[in-house]
């Protein structure tokens, strides 16, 4: 509260202006509401499926870029983390599907596909894996192009910029890419051992690979809700300093989860597609309003 009042003070606002929006946009910290409640009441299809984290949805995007619109330089740097780190990811992913391939594949899967025979797990082992190239090769590609539009656009324009369903729509494009590059990939490698082995223990190992992948996506699904729902993306406190202070971390998730699914209760959520927008009350409401300093400055 003491950074606040004094970032208020240097901006040239009241001072008690800042501790009282401290405590009014956070929310108590005792009580709380079962992850069930919170699973059957915010998640969206994906989510439940725990298959797509959020952050892969255009929904996040919006969030992200209306929680930065005072701060065009924080903005800035969140997209270029994001997407620096997917050209990373899907660069290590070309590199290990295309060694696979070359290793893989054999003469026996190419006249598979030559007489184009699906039953046989070898034609589904080369179309699979090329898909597999292709989808990381695509976001490879995407990203640079992403990183090359907002790279002259001025930090006066790019919230603005950020913002129009066009270049939205382009900011997805690698994330479409990388979803289907993850589950490509998953299959590749899973139809490699399988065909190479040809026994049940691999192909079981393969099943238990899956539900490992599921159970690891399915813990990261509450807390991207909870940062997209609780208005984690914002520069206001949702728990208030002195409450933080004493609270465990049993209490600090249960506040936001209650926050969270007040957001979903009062705005409603999308419809769980990766092109789905997020609800315009949720963000006028999380962010509109900016309480911080610069927020004030910028409006004057």
């Amino acid at each position: 509260e003491f950074t606040h009042a004094k970032a208020a003070v240097i901006a040239g606002d009241d001072a008690s202006d800042a501790f009282e929006e401290a405590g009014d946009d956070a929310i108590p910290v005792k009580g709380g509401i079962g992850y069930m409640t919170f699973w059957s009441e915010a998640f969206t299809l994906l989510e439940k499926m725990g298959n797509i984290p959020k952050d892969h949805n255009l929904e996040w995007r919006q969030h992200l870029a209306c929680s930065k619109q005072y701060d065009a330089a924080s903005l800035r740097d969140g997209l270029s983390s994001t997407y620096e780190t997917e050209i990373i990811f899907a660069a290590l992913m070309l590199g290990v599907n295309w060694t696979i391939f070359l290793s893989a594949v054999d003469e026996d899967a190419y006249e598979a596909v030559r007489q184009v025979e699906p039953a046989k797990a070898r034609f589904w082992l080369v179309v699979v894996g090329w898909l597999s190239i292709v989808f990381s090769w695509l976001v490879i590609g995407a990203v640079y192009l992403v990183l090359v539009m907002l790279a002259p656009v001025s930090d006066t324009n790019l919230p603005a910029f950020v913002r129009s369903s066009s270049v939205t729509n382009c900011l997805m494009i690698p994330n479409v890419f990388i979803v289907l590059m993850f589950y490509a990939s998953s299959f590749f490698f899973a139809l490699a051992v399988c065909v190479a082995s040809d026994s049940g223990v691999m192909l079981g190992l393969s099943a238990l690979m899956f539900a490992l992948m599921v159970m690891m996506l399915q813990n990261f699904m509450t807390p991207m809700n909870i940062a997209v729902n609780a208005g984690c993306f914002s520069d206001t406190p949702a728990i208030a300093p002195r409450d933080l202070a004493t609270c465990t971390p049993g209490d600090v998730d249960a506040a936001l989860r209650r926050k969270a699914l007040a957001t979903v209760r009062k705005h409603g959520k999308p419809s769980g597609l990766l092109f789905s927008s997020a609800p315009p009350g949720a963000l006028e409401e999380l962010y509109s309003g900016a309480s911080n300093p610069a927020a004030r400055s910028v409006r004057r």
